[in-house]
């Protein structure tokens, strides 16, 4: 038995749900089963009565809910006692996305609400390969990245071989983005047909693993194999599109670009008959414990795709 234990039988009660305790908790709903398993296992009892309808917490499991918040509440005074005053509220985070607007401003707003306090951020903006690499190699805690929906279940067999969770956000179709010297950008239209971006340049990051990379030349495709120019950020990215004919190719809803700021000169369009879509994630190392801010930073990206 151990605390983390107690926590996950704590946050499963008052959620009536191994799947929603799962995303609180920032684990797995599989490594989740698997400790709540053990626990019962341990201690010859059932805890929780498992139905299609949810979970029934059992009297003893309450009996133990009851009596792990008091222990919880003395390991947390024993930590208070053993941390030096000027060493409290230190906020870590430690984070890596691939070329996205939304998670970069996400970040630009958490880290403003938090200028007055001691802490310590990195964040940085790759291309989805080096999302993987950073997280598998440990130099970032968690990883925002998306994939095209036909190749979701190769990236979670990517993730799952090299001890890593992935959590799955939302479904958005692909859609463009374009600069303010584009000839679409006065059009007017709401909706841009299929060939009306021919002759132009697809702007975007350079994948070297698979599906990555696969998934590139599958969008390649989708636009009729257009000249290719590769870059490595966002903002080469707008002023390219900004100072010539060239696109490139972004989550397509206004639900979630609505409510952050746009880069200058830039507007974006659903493209006619595109019938692929992303999927974003994140992912972490498992047994990877994230900071408050950390848990911030993805219930607020979470939160941009809830209608």
């Amino acid at each position: 038995m151990n605390l983390n234990q107690l926590l996950y039988v704590s946050e499963i009660n008052r959620l009536g749900s191994f799947s929603k305790a799962a995303q609180t908790l920032y684990i797995s709903q599989s490594a989740l089963s698997k400790s709540v398993h053990a626990l019962e296992a341990e201690l010859k009892k059932e805890i929780f009565i498992r139905t299609p309808e949810g979970v029934t917490t059992t009297e003893f499991g309450k009996a133990l809910i009851q009596e792990s918040g008091k222990i919880s509440q003395h390991v947390e005074r024993i930590k208070g006692m053993a941390v030096p005053e000027e060493k409290k509220e230190v906020l870590k985070f430690n984070a890596i996305c691939g070329q996205m607007f939304f998670a970069k401003e996400v970040f630009l707003r958490l880290m403003s609400r938090h200028l007055g306090a001691n802490a310590e951020f990195e964040f940085y903006q790759k291309n989805q390969s080096d999302v993987f690499k950073a997280v598998r190699d440990r130099n970032c805690n968690i990883g925002i990245l998306s994939t095209l929906t036909t190749y979701t279940e190769e990236a979670c067999r990517l993730f799952e071989q090299n001890d890593m969770e992935y959590h799955g956000i939302g479904r958005l179709s692909v859609g463009v983005a374009v600069g303010r010297n584009n000839p679409v950008y006065e059009s007017k239209v709401m909706r841009l047909k299929k060939n009306i971006l021919k002759g132009q340049i697809l702007v975007t990051p350079k994948e070297e693993l698979w599906p990555f990379s696969r998934e590139q030349e599958e969008i390649r495709a989708a636009f009729g194999n257009p000249k290719t120019v590769y870059v490595s950020d966002n903002d080469t990215a707008i002023s390219i599109c900004n100072q010539m004919p060239a696109f490139f190719c972004v989550a397509q809803n206004e639900r979630v670009y609505s409510k952050l700021n746009m880069p200058h000169g830039m507007l974006l369009y659903p493209y006619q008959n595109m019938n692929l879509k992303y999927e974003y994630g994140w992912i972490k190392r498992r047994n990877t414990e994230l900071s408050s801010v950390e848990k911030m930073f993805i219930n607020e990206i979470i939160s941009l795709f809830k209608k």
